[in-house]
């Protein structure tokens, strides 16, 4: 159980569309015996009007609220994603926002997108919160449950851009990982990868950089290699190949100091 000022509110279900694995996963999420959103994923071109809708259900014996937002990502250092919940995005229209559904009844929420995004494309979370009408007097009950909304960019908006920003050490030679933080300047969430070849001191280590999906506006650590003794302390000139949709989106040639 977990306490939130006087409400006492006690989150029962979690689940997250992630953009690990691409923003998610399954055509629906539900919380056990008691909220169901539908799709779990919803998809669509970023284009002003209809974007489609989600499907709300209350799989509980009783009556339940709910509200609806849409909210911005936010994506760590370590590429893990959650909603912004102090946000909504206003360009995005639910066209309802709470609602009461008796129990086993279910509800279609409708989508619109106001203007189009300055990015050209623009991915959020749909946040649902249920909370059944009957509860005790020191708990209050509530279910959410997290989907995601991708609007892609129209196929000639489509811009595919990455940018290395710090290449450093985690931990040493014998026990960490070689990083290189990158920024998305593109506006899809088409993985990032690539390969990296590190040379010095005799050594030469090759090798590919896991594509990883950041958001448009996002930095992500990427790790380049792990360092599990491999290579000796010294200096090396690190050359690494950035690429998204199979297009070479940028780059970094550098010399490190490894300790």
């Amino acid at each position: 159980m977990r306490l939130l000022d006087t409400w006492r509110l006690a989150i029962l279900a979690m689940a997250i569309g992630l953009l690990a694995a691409g923003l998610g996963a399954g055509n629906a999420l539900a919380a056990r015996g008691g909220l169901a959103i539908t799709p779990g994923i919803l998809e669509h071109v970023a284009r002003p009007g209809g974007v489609g809708s989600v499907k709300v259900a209350n799989t509980t014996s009783g009556p339940m609220t709910v509200r609806l937002a849409v909210r911005p990502w936010t994506q760590r250092r370590g590429g893990a994603v959650a909603p912004n919940r102090r946000r909504t995005l206003d360009k995005v229209r639910p066209n309802r926002r709470a609602f009461a559904l008796r129990a086993g009844a279910s509800r279609t929420v409708r989508l619109s997108l106001a203007r189009r995004p300055a990015r050209g494309s623009l991915y959020g979370a749909i946040e649902v919160t249920g909370t059944p009408r009957r509860g005790g007097k020191n708990v209050k009950v509530a279910y959410r449950l997290v989907s995601s909304l991708r609007l892609f960019p129209l196929a000639s908006a489509r811009r595919y851009r990455a940018k290395p920003r710090r290449l450093f050490e985690h931990g040493s030679v014998r026990r960490g990982a070689l990083l290189l933080a990158v920024k998305n300047a593109g506006n899809t969430i088409d993985p990032i990868g690539g390969r990296v070849r590190i040379s010095g001191r005799g050594h030469l280590l090759k090798g590919v950089v896991s594509p990883t999906t950041i958001l448009p506006g996002a930095t992500v650590n990427l790790r380049l290699t792990r360092l599990r003794g491999t290579l000796p302390r010294g200096s090396y000139t690190v050359a690494a190949r950035l690429t998204q949709a199979g297009r070479r989106v940028g780059g970094v040639k550098q010399r490190v100091r490894l300790r």
